[in-house]
């Protein structure tokens, strides 16, 4: 049986994927058979009468109705993951210049500015103080979330989770003049496999904490009202309100996974960076000033179409290249 069981979970991650399955239909696997318990509590059934009811059926009805319930979530899952990258989006705060969202959003990004700007004031004040083990420690989590000192006049995201993914954004600029959203669908391609699974699995763990919050957070606000409307007792009610807890919980697992998979995306430029350059049989510059205004370089060509011209030039401004390094586009 056990033989039978990961033949099968190997046969399916090979269909489908590990991300989707992990990241994608576990979650929503869990809020359907939520949302199935609470259907069958509305109706006035016990778990006992349910599952008396299923073996009435004969082996090929069960099989037929385990198939097309698998079919349903999977199809559901497929719909739940091409709204993946707009519900990132949408949680790490690009939220429309316009309305009640661009009042919040403006709200949220001074919240999130003046939280980095006291802990770089507490850096300084520890540094000061003769602290420097505390401040390196404090400097190294405000590095994982939020921008750089440099970029918090116009870097900053209204959330938290919007940080910590815009931290990695700018770590490849700053250390390396490379435009993250620009050369990162162009290197993934190139990376070894034990790069390419360690950044797939940190990826995983974002998508499934981020559609657990989302899926737990819509059952607790949506169920109440609903059994509310059609005169269900107000404790079922209640009950179902355990899942905002549980999509608090999946939100600060987030938070966790989103410094995960940006460290990830650190590793990747600094120790991978270079195989596009190869791919691209462009000569590795030595000197990083060089290094910084290739990368500028080729930015402009893919971004703006700009001439690109590999050849070495001495004297060039190591601050020149880059630009902000934003294009809108969230995460790597």
């Amino acid at each position: 049986m056990n033989t039978l069981l990961e033949s099968g979970l190997d046969s399916a991650e090979r269909l489908l994927g590990a991300r989707f399955l992990l990241g994608v239909l576990l979650p929503l696997t869990l809020a359907a058979g939520a949302s199935g318990a609470v259907v069958l509590a509305a109706s006035g059934h016990t778990p006992g009468e349910a599952l008396r009811a299923w073996q009435r059926f004969d082996a090929s009805g069960q099989l037929t109705a385990a198939v097309l319930a698998l079919l349903a979530l999977v199809c559901l899952a497929r719909v739940l993951a091409l709204f993946q990258l707009p519900l990132l989006r949408l949680l790490e705060g690009y939220w429309p210049a316009a309305g009640p969202l661009d009042r919040l959003s403006r709200r949220g990004t001074r919240r999130q500015t003046a939280r980095a700007r006291a802990g770089w004031e507490r850096v300084r004040a520890l540094g000061e103080a003769g602290e420097r083990t505390a401040g390196t420690a404090l400097a190294a989590r405000l590095l994982t979330g939020y921008p750089p000192p440099p970029r918090l006049a116009d870097g900053v995201l209204p959330t938290a989770l919007g940080n910590r993914l815009r931290a990695a954004e700018y770590y490849p600029l700053e250390r390396y003049g490379i435009d993250a959203v620009v050369v990162w669908p162009r290197l993934v391609p190139l990376l070894p496999a034990e790069a390419a699974a360690r950044l797939t699995s940190a990826r995983t763990a974002l998508d499934g904490t981020v559609n657990l919050f989302a899926l737990a957070l819509a059952f607790g606000v949506c169920w109440p009202p609903v059994l509310l409307a059609v005169g269900e007792p107000a404790s079922l009610a209640a009950l179902c309100l355990l899942a905002l807890p549980v999509a608090w919980a999946a939100h600060r697992a987030a938070l966790a996974a989103a410094v995960g998979y940006g460290q990830e995306v650190r590793v990747v430029f600094d120790l991978h960076r270079r195989a596009l350059l190869d791919h691209l049989e462009v000569e590795v510059p030595r000197d990083p000033a060089e290094e910084r205004r290739l990368w500028g370089d080729l930015g402009q060509f893919y971004q703006r179409n700009l001439p690109f011209d590999p050849r070495p030039r001495r004297g060039t401004d190591p601050g020149a290249a880059g630009g902000d390094g934003r294009a809108g586009s969230g995460s790597p």
